[in-house]
């Protein structure tokens, strides 16, 4: 299986500074990494990007490459646009897993949110026969309207003598918390949301082996 873009390599450390409260946000205590750092009024973890350095870490995402593919309809495994097979095939596709782990446990809805950019069918049905994750079992839909909802990280508060991270959340744009987020992976909004059989698309695309039918 080909490494997906997004995925986090060992090489890639965590090299984010320091963090503390600033007017009222949370900043990293070096300005220019503080700027560098910023996107849409959010402070975004900093991780060195060396992607194919050491060895691909699949279950960890790399903040940077997620998120963009995530704004620019991205394929999370090519890195390759996906609005000419969304436009031909009603819409951009989505998988999501349904293991205990993942927490879902039926097809994707109207209005549910997730972390996971789009894939190609050929990238998807790739993922599902050899990801460990996906191999448990998935759900497939199109999407028609993905939205920025928000973000998903560590939530920070002020406290005497600096600030300190209160847990894992997610907030989305607009909220009084977004500006206290050390932000670590873009979240969207699924509208027009159609479950799809994948393995009926795989077959339609010539994608299927004999004896394939995951």
């Amino acid at each position: 299986m080909r490494v997906p873009y997004i995925a986090r390599w060992t090489r890639e450390e965590d090299i984010s500074p320091a963090v503390g409260g600033v007017d009222g946000v949370l900043r990293y205590t070096e300005p220019i990494a503080d700027a560098a750092c910023r996107r849409q009024g959010v402070l975004w973890r900093r991780i060195a990007r060396a992607p194919g350095g050491g060895e691909p870490i699949f279950q960890a995402l790399h903040p940077v490459r997620q998120r963009t593919a995530m704004w620019n309809q991205w394929c999370q495994v090519c890195a390759q646009p996906v609005a000419d097979e969304a436009a031909t095939m009603g819409g951009a596709l989505y998988l999501g897993g349904t293991d205990a782990e993942s927490g879902t446990q039926g097809p994707m809805a109207e209005g549910e949110r997730t972390e996971n950019p789009p894939l190609h069918i050929a990238c998807a049905w790739e993922s599902v026969s050899y990801c460990r994750h996906l191999l448990k079992g998935y759900t497939a839909a199109r999407v028609a309207r993905p939205h920025q909802w928000g973000v998903a990280g560590i939530l920070h508060a002020p406290a005497r003598g600096g600030v300190v991270p209160v847990g894992r959340m997610e907030a989305t744009y607009g909220s009084v918390r977004l500006g206290w987020m050390l932000a670590e992976r873009a979240i969207v909004q699924l509208a027009g949301v159609r479950a799809v059989d994948l393995v009926a698309e795989a077959e339609r695309a010539g994608l299927l082996a004999a004896g394939n039918r995951r």
